[in-house]
């Protein structure tokens, strides 16, 4: 048996995200704190300012909260990042 790193953050399924919806549910559940706020916000402007034949802008916006869903399931990525906020747990 290995000795499981020590930190904050534990291993969370990685959400089906297929649709925005499926977005919006994990970043309700698995986001960092504001995360879907900020999602509708960008969203919403995205979507206003998107030529009708060209959504471009919605879809960069999805794809980076899709990627800050990940983050948020990487416990790795989470130890770096409370590590780099001087709140890890060091060795």
């Amino acid at each position: 048996m290995s000795a499981q790193p020590e930190h904050a953050w534990g291993e969370m399924p990685l959400p089906q995200i297929r649709t925005v919806d499926d977005l919006r549910s994990a970043l309700s559940r698995y986001g960092f704190p504001g995360d879907r706020e900020r999602f509708e916000e960008e969203l919403a402007a995205a979507i206003g300012a998107s030529p009708t034949n060209d959504f471009k802008g919605l879809a960069a916006v999805i794809r980076a909260y899709r990627h800050r869903v990940r983050i948020r399931n990487s416990p790795e990525i989470m130890t770096a990042l409370e590590e780099a906020r001087g709140g890890g747990g060091g060795t």
